[in-house]
C-alpha cells in the first residue's frame, strides 16, 4: 500500500476537526518545503500588528527616505 493510501485510510476514519488539523499540518509541511514558512509566519505577524504598530512603522520608514 502506498504512503497516499495509507494517509487516506487514516483520515477518513477521523472526525472533521482533527481532519481539518492533518490538511493544516499537511499544509504547514508544503510551505516548509517550499521555503516559503518564513513568508508565511512574517505575513501573519503583519497581520497581527495593531494600528499604532503600523503607524509606527509608517513613521520609521518615512525617516529612512
Amino acid at each position: 500500500m502506498s504512503t497516499q493510501e495509507l494517509i487516506s485510510k487514516e483520515v477518513e476514519n477521523l472526525p472533521e476537526p482533527l481532519r481539518r488539523e492533518v490538511y493544516d499540518f499537511a499544509h504547514f509541511l508544503h510551505l516548509k518545503s517550499k521555503g516559503e514558512l518564513q513568508l508565511l509566519e512574517e505575513f501573519q505577524l503583519w497581520e497581527a500588528a495593531s494600528d499604532e504598530d503600523m503607524q509606527n512603522l509608517e513613521r520609521s520608514t518615512a525617516e529612512v527616505e
